[in-house]
């Protein structure tokens, strides 16, 4: 079941979209991401997110917040995949989820018992009383966020991890993989020895800062192959920040199983 709040009042600090309790999950795909921060969580089957790179499976109690604006997608892994979701804005939304530190996403292996059971208890309130006062909303939704600053104290490492390690070197990987990036570059953008921040990509996407790095290129590579015609298989592999073009192709073969070019000739 579905609740969707199409009477917003924009000008609240918060206010809820939708929530929606034991919903049959399609496959959904924003490469723009949405327009909300949501929160998505497994009610029962498995469920497979992509996002910045990383797969992660959403299994039973496990949940996503992913914050505006973030590309991802996700479908189920196999059969039937039911979720809970919540999402929500506001005119202060930025701001909060930068107090709370919450930047694109936060994977969260096992909620405590009030935000797992918080889309439950509240769903059944909205079918109880068929309505929700927009002004209410806003409580509800400081509610949530609570709950989430909570996890991220209460879990400290995992929190800290991702702040301090794993998100300033996506960042860095998301707005320079044109350039010679290398490990000593990771090294010095998070004062962390090298096989602390392997152990801690290890943990978190079972792949290394150099192999994200790879696949980012790879992935733009692909745009321009569709949307840049005119550029050489060669002047793609320069701009995407690989050195030499046999090394481009390497790369590129290796992860889709085809050349760049047989890639290109693939959608003409």
């Amino acid at each position: 079941m579905r609740y969707s709040f199409k009477a917003k009042d924009r000008s609240l600090p918060l206010y809820v979209d939708s929530i929606g309790y034991k919903w049959r999950q399609e496959n959904v795909s924003r490469p723009k991401g949405y327009n909300y921060v949501h929160w998505l969580q497994t009610y029962s089957g498995t469920g497979i997110v992509n996002i910045e790179g990383r797969t992660i499976e959403l299994k039973e109690n496990q949940g996503i917040l992913i914050n505006q604006d973030i590309p991802h997608s996700y479908h189920s892994k196999s059969g039937l995949w039911i979720t809970d979701y919540f999402s929500f804005g506001g005119l202060l939304i930025s701001e909060i989820t930068k107090v709370l530190g919450f930047q694109d996403y936060l994977y969260i292996e096992s909620p405590e018992d009030k935000l797992r059971d918080f889309i439950e208890v509240h769903h059944k309130e909205f079918k109880e009383n068929n309505r929700l006062d927009i002004y209410e909303s806003s409580t509800l939704v400081y509610e949530f966020m609570l709950l989430i600053k909570k996890y991220c104290v209460v879990n400290p490492h995992n929190y800290q991890l991702n702040k301090k390690i794993i998100d300033p070197i996506l960042q860095l990987i998301r707005n320079s993989y044109q350039q010679d990036l290398n490990n000593d570059d990771f090294v010095k953008l998070t004062n962390y020895s090298l096989q602390y921040i392997l152990e801690a990509f290890r943990t978190n996407y079972g792949s290394s800062p150099h192999q994200i790095l790879i696949d980012y290129r790879i992935k733009k590579a692909k745009e321009l192959l569709l949307n840049e015609p005119e550029l050489s298989i060669d002047e793609i592999g320069q701009k995407v920040g690989f050195n030499t073009n046999s090394y481009f192709i390497s790369m590129f073969k290796r992860g889709e199983k085809v050349t760049p070019g047989k890639f290109r000739g693939l959608y003409k």
